[in-house]
């Protein structure tokens, strides 16, 4: 029996990356956590502010947000530095977007719907207690109309 030798050839394992190359990697992916760590703790401050002037009864809280937007200082632990301070501010500078609401209606135009009409079809499905109750100027219309 005869065995065949190979004439393959074989390729050596590609060397590892230097060093430089890694640590270059490496400094690009740590920028990017931390950028996106910082995006992460503003809109977690941004939500924080918008619910404490949701909470004053700001009128537009995510408007108001967008004016101190540049004065927002996240602390080390992700919490907003003086929230309290940043809302009481904004109620001074803008007072309106504070203001209370509105009254709610006191039907100030009750009464002024139009009655129900009167004809001699509804006169005579009535009785005569039911016509009794009923203002007599509008009987008298309602038996002259044709």
């Amino acid at each position: 029996m005869k065995t065949q030798t190979s004439t393959e050839t074989t390729t050596p394992p590609e060397p590892p990356p230097p060093v430089d190359e890694l640590s270059g990697q490496l400094a690009a992916l740590a920028a990017e956590n931390a950028e996106l760590r910082a995006a992460l703790d503003f809109g977690n401050a941004r939500d924080a502010v918008v619910a404490d002037l949701t909470a004053a009864g700001a009128r537009s809280p995510r408007l108001l947000f967008d004016a101190v937007k540049g004065d927002i200082r996240i602390d080390a632990d992700g919490s907003v530095a003086g929230r309290g301070e940043i809302v009481e501010r904004l109620k001074a500078a803008f007072p309106e977007q504070f203001a209370s609401p509105p009254p709610t209606s006191i039907d100030a135009g009750a009464g002024r719907t139009a009655s129900a009409v009167l004809t001699r079809e509804t006169l005579a499905k009535m009785t005569p207690s039911e016509i009794a109750a009923l203002d007599w100027q509008a009987v008298k219309q309602a038996l002259a109309a044709r």
